[in-house]
């Protein structure tokens, strides 16, 4: 197979998005497999034709497991970009699920000490594991060495730092800070932000490409070509049976 078996993690998937493209254009414009050039010769085939489509999966789905045994380690899961893009997004979708309660949590507050009535609220957030990660990270063997070492409810703590505009006797006073709301969205918030973060990073980052996008193409790829063979064979199967049901009528 030559440079086919390189354990160059770049050729691998090369081959592989190469392979499976054109697989997917010969299914899509419906070439005929019983003739192709090989080395400027032609070759026609005339054995097993019908077997074609099968032989092309086996091809691909084996470039696609040589792609796989190349990945390294969590490769399949979010990189320190990917989690900063969760990061964000995380952020964002808990500021504009919390600021409701939020609002009513800092009015509470400036009520109770008499500080006037808040008319408009800032919320800045940071997300606490960070702070952690910052703290642990390298310490020892057991230390964190990433965002990927948080789980569920660790990974979503946020903190907000509140502020805003508050009137008192009629003048209006301005806080950057001084209090603090603290949040941690439910599953399914989390979920959603997980989806969305995915979405984001798939168009701008190039870990989707790199690692997930040749799986999801190649598996594609040998998909169609194991449904070619199926759908010819099967065509095969049919019409072989009903030849053979009319010579038995004539019989």
């Amino acid at each position: 197979m030559g440079d086919t078996d390189s354990p160059d993690f770049n050729k691998a998937r090369g081959f592989l998005i190469g392979y499976s493209l054109v697989v997917a254009l010969l299914w899509f414009f419906g070439a005929d497999l019983t003739q192709f050039k090989l080395m400027g010769n032609e070759i026609y085939l005339k054995e097993n034709i019908r077997h074609v489509w099968i032989v092309i999966a086996a091809i691909n789905f084996y470039l696609l497991l040589r792609f796989y045994q190349r990945l390294s380690h969590r490769s399949l899961r979010f990189d320190e970009h990917m989690h900063a893009t969760l990061d964000r997004v995380l952020l964002k979708v808990c500021k504009f699920s919390y600021r409701s309660k939020a609002f009513k949590y800092a009015a509470s507050i400036v009520e109770k000490q008499d500080d006037g009535k808040l008319i408009k609220l800032n919320m800045n957030g940071y997300l606490n594991y960070r702070d952690h990660l910052e703290r642990e990270m390298g310490r020892d063997e057991y230390s964190p060495t990433g965002p990927w070492d948080y789980s569920y409810p660790n990974r979503v703590k946020i903190t907000f730092i509140l502020g805003g505009e508050f009137i008192k006797e009629g003048a209006i006073i301005k806080s950057s800070g001084g209090m603090s709301y603290d949040a941690t969205p439910n599953r399914t918030l989390y979920a959603f932000s997980i989806v969305y973060a995915f979405l984001k990073g798939a168009m701008g980052l190039a870990w989707f490409t790199d690692n997930i996008w040749p799986l999801m193409f190649g598996s594609l790829s040998t998909g169609i070509a194991v449904y070619k063979w199926w759908q010819i064979h099967h065509l095969f199967r049919h019409s072989y049976q009903s030849a053979f049901n009319q010579v038995l009528f004539l019989l």
